[in-house]
């Protein structure tokens, strides 16, 4: 199966626009478990909150509801990719900043792309594609040495959360890609956030001593943030990257993340900021801007010319 896609520039403002809401969504997240939000009461009540955002406009758009079976399949996808990006999220972000987590999720385009390959699939890749994607990396190497997000010093197992995170992000953007070609319509979308809530409701109850939300500002306002943008507008816009341009070119946003996530932990924050990092950010800059070639590539073969009347065979 060819994942269909190019990596032309249709979407880049969509991109740079889902790179900025979630690059902010690490150092707002963090916020609401520093005030001291149990991180999965905040998850579920984040995925309830986009949940209740989109289900009006499901109701709105006309659109016909699918059968059970597709709801069903729909809440499935997002338990794995919706709960499973934002619980190791939440847990490690009690333990680690919000860059050092943008980083280690900067690495979801590569897992994407490797599970394609090993799917058999024709990934469309060229060696200026190969090379923005190792450029790319490299500069999530050198944020990590920077120190700015801690990464280093975080710990194994909040290191692990975080790679459990972003493979999951990796992984289930591919399988939206094959179970939704046709992009997933606002029913879908609705019960993706009601099968992640589903998941972290289960994994609240199970490792959760208390169930800690403390009625303040920088809680609230986290939740309301991450549910209402970053999850119900965000995600909105990352299916609709993936249907259109596929699951390796909508996880390049994450190259994105530890730019906004920096930044504004920097300006919002009064986070130190050190040479190296500018360097890292102009180097994931620098990729993003090699994976827009000038002209679009077909990942697909040309269509096959039809047979001339004379080798028709009678019907």
């Amino acid at each position: 199966m060819v994942e269909g896609r190019s990596f032309g520039t249709s979407g880049v403002p969509q991109l740079l626009l889902l790179g900025l809401l979630w690059g902010a969504t690490f150092p707002i997240a963090r916020l609401g478990v520093a005030a001291g939000a149990n991180p999965f009461v905040l998850v579920v009540l984040d995925l309830l909150l986009a949940a209740a955002v989109l289900a009006p406009v499901a109701l709105r758009s006309g659109a016909v509801r699918p059968p059970v079976r597709e709801l069903a399949r729909s809440a499935g996808l997002g338990a794995l990719l919706i709960g499973g990006i934002n619980l190791p999220l939440y847990w490690g972000l009690q333990h680690a900043t919000g860059g050092s987590a943008s980083i280690v999720y900067a690495t979801s385009p590569i897992i994407s792309l490797g599970v394609l390959y090993l799917a058999g699939s024709a990934v469309e890749m060229h060696r200026r594609q190969a090379a923005a994607l190792a450029l790319g990396l490299g500069g999530v190497v050198l944020l990590g040495l920077a120190g700015g997000g801690s990464s280093v010093s975080a710990g194994l197992v909040v290191l692990a959360a975080f790679a459990l995170g972003a493979t999951c992000q990796g992984v289930g953007a591919v399988l939206v890609g094959r179970a939704r070609p046709e992009g997933e319509g606002p029913w879908g979308l609705t019960f993706q956030f009601v099968g992640g809530a589903v998941a972290a409701t289960i994994v609240l109850m199970l490792l959760a001593p208390t169930a800690a939300f403390p009625l303040t500002v920088p809680v609230i306002g986290s939740v309301v943030y991450v549910g209402v943008v970053s999850m119900a507008l965000g995600y909105t816009i990352f299916f609709e990257l993936i249907h259109r341009s596929g699951a390796v070119r909508a996880n390049q946003v994450t190259f994105l993340n530890p730019v906004a996530a920096l930044s504004i932990g920097v300006l919002a924050f009064g986070e130190g900021w050190e040479p190296l990092e500018a360097v890292a950010l102009a180097v994931i800059v620098a990729a993003l801007l090699l994976l827009q070639p000038y002209h679009r590539h077909r990942a697909t073969l040309p269509d096959p010319e039809p047979p001339s009347p004379a080798t028709r065979r009678p019907v």
